[in-house]
């Protein structure tokens, strides 16, 4: 049945309003379309923290523009929604699935209460694996407290909650309507805080990640590089001619460098998993997919050609929306809410019309039920009594067997729930950089005899250090060493330079008749053989940097002894 909806999307900086009408599964028509700049300080992460000014700001932005539907669906981006991948054996029906992800909601999610958190779901993939069939979902854990915001921000707007959805599941069901059986991409939505990162083999989503990097990381990189005002690096990262002149190669790999190592390690994390699931390509949307150079840094980075969404299938635009296909891409998490939204819903209370026809059919019960006791009253009570009586003392009986077992089951869920706090303690001690002695001992072993290590950093497991050589074989022999142990990856050599050193070797004093008195100092007796002498010469030294990733357990044995020589 067609419905008209509101689908509202509150960000920090922008909120975004449609009226829409779902006429199937994979087609949405848009009546209307408008946006307004969020008040200042009114969203944080996510929370309405000034629910009226939304509101307000909302109501000005719709007025007089024939906004008419009273349902509204809400779209939550925030950090503090958990979404994480799960396999479950093949269960039919969604409230079979709900029931097992609630059950264990506490080992996908560990957290002190669950009680305070909505759980949902969304399927990715049915499967075939050694073990059977099984089900690819992203389960979502979300803060009550988030949720309820919008159910106050509904209220305020005198409208009706017909769903919740995440953000991330938003665009994922409009993208699906995108892709194309038979290719895997990687479809990357570059937001302002953040990006998501979906790898889609045809309509299907066989890995989904976010990271805390977007359009504003690069922003404030390049302001710290490059010492500029916010406004000076948004105007230097829109112009891709000011970009080439101004900025170099390796100053615009340092203002990226967080936002696309985030998004290569999720890519080696699919390939390592699937390795016959081959990206073909790469798709970018997003505000932040107009930063001037991500293309280019992102096909040769990843390896797979860029391109970016022109058309949008499955949306509609209707006479009045006044939307073009370019302005129609700042509305997706709009859009692919109505398709099939997540449900991060409260359902608290119903319509007044559902509470009615509730009602009367529970009268209609009673008055069969009252007319069925009245003819065999009697009867029907003792049969009832007994019975009860009976079934009582059945389950008391069980019930004082049983005692043991939940005494154990409590102590069952208490141990369960200090490992996952254990378990959660010891991942958040792990840093990259924890391989750094090991690769300095390592560096000494394998390091040529006539080569110098200088300036070693590490940061985040990113190691930078500059290698000073006679010659350029040396280097290569040290390329070759680094690259072969096992817990490096990503080797580079971003820059060289050649200098000349100047070695004194003899320093000599001589008498009026040129005679040596002295040599290095030291006395020196004039009749003695007679000794050559310089005051120094050039070598050609060349000075290499180097650049690492180390990641990672290190295995048992490493690399053969004795290195590269």
């Amino acid at each position: 049945m067609e419905q008209k909806l509101l689908s509202i999307y509150v960000g920090n900086e922008v909120t975004r309003v449609c009226e829409v009408v779902k006429k199937s599964a994979t087609m949405v028509v848009v009546n209307n379309a408008t946006e307004v700049a969020t008040p200042t300080g009114a969203v944080d992460d996510g929370y309405l923290t000034d629910v009226p000014a939304i509101a307000e700001a909302i109501r000005g932005c719709v007025f007089g523009r024939g906004f008419s539907a009273s349902k509204v669906i809400f779209t939550i981006s925030s950090k503090k929604i958990a979404n994480k991948e799960v396999v479950i054996p093949y269960v039919r029906g969604d409230k079979k699935v709900a029931a097992i992800l609630e059950a264990n909601s506490s080992e996908y999610f560990p957290m002190s209460t669950t009680g305070d958190f909505l759980f949902a779901h969304s399927i990715m993939e049915t499967f075939q694996d050694v073990e059977g069939k099984k089900l690819r979902l992203t389960a979502v854990a979300a803060p009550r407290d988030l949720v309820e915001c919008y159910y106050e921000l509904a209220d305020e707007l005198r409208l009706t909650v017909e769903d919740i959805d995440y953000v991330g599941n938003s665009v994922l069901q409009l993208l699906s309507l995108q892709m194309k059986e038979g290719d895997t991409e990687l479809v990357l939505q570059i937001e302002k805080d953040m990006t998501f990162v979906n790898v889609m083999s045809g309509k299907s989503v066989i890995l989904q990640r976010s990271v805390p990097y977007g359009k504003n990381a690069v922003i404030n990189s390049m302001m710290e590089i490059k010492k500029l005002t916010e406004k000076e690096a948004k105007t230097l990262l829109s112009n891709r001619d000011m970009l080439d002149r101004q900025v170099t190669e390796e100053e615009y790999a340092e203002a990226v460098r967080y936002l696309i190592s985030s998004i290569g390690r999720i890519v080696e994390y699919h390939r390592s998993r699937n390795p016959d699931r081959i990206i073909d390509g790469i798709r970018v949307f997003g505000e932040g997919s107009a930063i001037a150079g991500i293309d280019d840094v992102l096909r040769q980075e990843l390896g797979a050609q860029v391109t970016h969404f022109s058309t949008l299938q499955g949306i509609k635009a209707g006479s009045k929306s006044y939307l073009t296909s370019e302005t129609a891409l700042r509305y997706l998490a709009n859009f692919g809410a109505v398709l099939n939204p997540i449900g991060l819903n409260l359902n608290r209370g119903k319509s007044k019309e559902n509470v009615s026809k509730t009602a009367d059919k529970i009268l209609y019960a009673l008055l069969i039920v009252a007319l069925l006791v009245t003819v065999g009253w009697t009867a029907w009570v003792l049969i009832i009594y007994y019975g009860k009586v009976a079934e009582r003392d059945l389950l008391n009986a069980e019930i004082q067997k049983m005692e043991p077992i939940e005494t154990l089951k409590a102590e069952y869920d208490a141990v369960v729930a200090e490992h996952a706090a254990y378990i959660a303690f010891d991942t958040a001690t792990i840093s990259e950089n924890e391989q750094l002695l090991k690769f300095i001992t390592d560096l000494e072993r394998i390091l040529p005899k006539d080569l110098i290590v200088n300036d070693l950093v590490a940061t985040d497991g990113v190691v930078k250090f500059s290698v000073k050589a006679p010659n350029k074989e040396a280097v290569a022999d040290m390329y070759v060493a680094v690259s072969e142990l096992p817990y490096v990856k990503d080797v580079v050599l971003p820059s060289y330079m050649e200098e000349v050193g100047v070695i004194p070797s003899w320093e000599a004093e001589l008498d009026d008749e040129g005679n040596v008195i002295s040599l290095n100092g030291e006395e020196y007796v004039v009749d003695e053989e007679a000794v050559d002498y310089t005051y120094g010469g050039g070598i050609t030294f060349v000075t290499y940097e180097f650049q690492c990733t180390l990641y990672g357990e290190v295995p048992a044995a490493t690399t053969q002894e004795g290195g590269a020589q």
